[in-house]
């Protein structure tokens, strides 16, 4: 499509888009590179370590962590699989249906993820002190104020098969 087919508004707003996934994209391999070297875990399981460390105690059913990290059931289900095993995660089925299974840290994914969240705090803090302070609060001001309403139809979430 030819380049005088887009207005300044939509050229702004392509730019803009292309810019945020750019920079997102670079600073999710970097992540997972980090994650990889320094503890041996994907980015997509310590996403799923870390909404178990903030769920209630007792944990959070599994068709709620899917939704939380906006992929299949299908797809949690392949993420979890290899903590429960590694002993980093609980899961349990429930005793009054069968469907509906839960999902909480264990002691030792507790701790485990406590030493990773450290280094991904420090990680993220890395990749984004090019920017000062005040600049990444305008960041995350601007970003809240943009995207679809929350009420708005969502696309289909991508499931994604990293492990």
């Amino acid at each position: 499509m030819p380049d005088k087919a887009f207005t300044i508004t939509e050229k702004t707003a392509l730019r803009a888009w292309l810019k945020m996934l750019g920079t997102t994209g670079q600073m999710r391999k970097q992540l997972q590179a980090r994650l990889m070297d320094a503890h041996g875990i994907s980015l997509a399981r310590f996403d799923v370590l870390a909404n178990l460390y903030r769920a209630p105690k007792g944990g959070m059913r599994l068709s709620d962590l899917s939704k939380k990290l906006m992929v299949s059931n299908g797809n949690v289900t392949q993420v979890v699989a290899p903590l429960v095993r590694d002993g980093f995660i609980i899961r349990r089925a429930s005793k009054t249906d069968a469907r509906v299974a839960t999902a909480e840290l264990s002691e030792k994914g507790l701790t485990v993820f406590e030493a990773m969240a450290a280094d991904h705090a420090k990680w993220v803090t890395e990749l984004l002190s090019g920017a000062s302070t005040a600049e990444q609060e305008t960041i995350t001001d601007i970003l809240g104020q943009i995207g679809p309403p929350e009420s708005a139809p969502q696309l289909a979430p991508k499931s994604t098969t990293e492990q």
